[in-house]
């Protein structure tokens, strides 16, 4: 009796067969989970508040989605205030972060700077959650308005902006955050106020030289790698010039006969920052000067030409924590993300953001410095 031959085809159909079964589960339980199913932006119109603006949606299924991240929903729900549409939107709080770095961070820059992004935000996220909440709205976690809370881009913001590159953006941005999903930065157990900015012009600042509370993770570091350097000349004209100071501070005595000789800075920080400058009879912090001429930071030097003022400034916002810009510059130097973020902010530990809102330490940090006593 002859024994019958096996196909050696059949052991191939059957592997085909079960991952093509293995996809369609993951696809159904997905379903279930979020109720989005199989949502593409071109089968699904546009969802829009009474006033016609864009709602915030959550983003139809990509590869990175269900293959790659497929359990990232899994995470800590939020309400996003959107001031733009005055609305309040629950969504899972990896996909606010998406959201965030698409506006806080040119989807150019390095990988390993969104990375370093992508934690700084979510820190930043849960710090305010914990420490007052959204003050635009009070019933809101955080908001939309980078006046309050931090950026924001919707979807159709992000095609807007970045057109035919939206889909390869979109990813990449999403691997970043997923790649660092539930990481934080703590000091002492504690999370991190995590500020940022896009350009120290080569040296960050200590907190309590901008703002009310001196925190011993937001010390000045150098920053190196910036580039551009975001310089800028801000020139403003000699009646321009009286017409701003006196309407602010109309006792300050400035004339056009005396403002060459009555205006200065009267003291900087060892970063190059100005802390005081002298108006006059008035003497007005850095900050107020910034606010008042208009500049991008307060690091400048005076210029005198034949009419007028000349503000040459240095880097671009506050200063204080990473460096947008150094970071994309440490990222092309070789740093890895928690190199950056170990540098910019000082003597903290990257840790990861359980569900029950307890920090643990990340795995992968045994060659992370450990938390500081307190």
């Amino acid at each position: 009796m002859k024994r019958k031959k096996h196909n050696p085809l059949i052991p191939v159909l059957l592997t085909v067969v079960l991952l093509a079964l293995t996809v369609l589960l993951f696809l159904l339980v997905r379903m279930l989970m979020d109720g989005r199913g199989f949502r593409t932006d071109s089968c699904e119109p546009e969802k829009r508040t009474e006033a016609g603006e864009i709602a915030i949606v959550t983003p139809a299924p990509t590869l990175l989605d269900l293959y790659v991240y497929f359990d990232w929903t899994e995470t800590t729900t939020i309400n996003v205030y959107d001031h733009r549409a005055d609305k309040i939107v629950p969504m899972d709080l990896e996909e606010y972060i998406v959201g965030v770095v698409s506006a806080e961070m040119p989807a150019y820059y390095e990988f390993e700077a969104l990375k370093a992004q992508a934690v700084a935000s979510r820190t930043y996220t849960l710090y305010r959650m914990a420490h007052g909440r959204c003050q635009t709205n009070p019933d809101a976690d955080v908001c939309t308005n980078s006046k309050c809370c931090q950026a924001f881009s919707t979807h159709e913001r992000m095609q807007n902006t970045w057109g035919k590159d939206y889909a390869n953006n979109y990813n990449r941005i999403a691997e970043a955050v997923m790649g660092t999903a539930g990481e934080v930065l703590v000091y002492d157990g504690k999370l991190c106020d995590a500020l940022y900015h896009a350009c120290s012009g080569g040296q960050t600042e200590d907190s309590e030289h901008v703002y009310a509370n001196a925190l011993p993770y937001l010390r000045g570091v150098d920053s190196p790698y910036e580039d551009p350097m975001r310089t800028e000349d801000v020139a403003i004209g000699e009646d321009a010039l009286i017409e701003l100071i006196l309407t602010k501070y109309p006792d300050s005595g400035i004339t056009d006969d005396n403002y060459r000789d009555l205006i200065a800075i009267d003291k900087a920080y060892p970063s190059g920052r100005v802390e005081t400058l002298r108006l006059g009879k008035e003497t007005i912090t850095g900050k107020q000067a910034r606010n008042l001429f208009g500049l991008r930071s307060t690091m400048f030097t005076i210029i005198w030409p034949e009419d007028g003022i000349v503000f040459h400034t240095k880097g671009f916002g506050h200063g204080v924590g990473m460096s947008q810009n150094g970071a994309n510059g440490m990222a092309k130097h070789g740093s890895k993300y928690r190199d950056i973020l170990l540098h910019y902010y000082t003597d903290v530990s990257i840790a990861s953001y359980g569900a029950d809102g307890i920090a643990t330490p990340a795995p992968g940090d045994a060659d992370i410095p450990p938390e500081p006593e307190g």
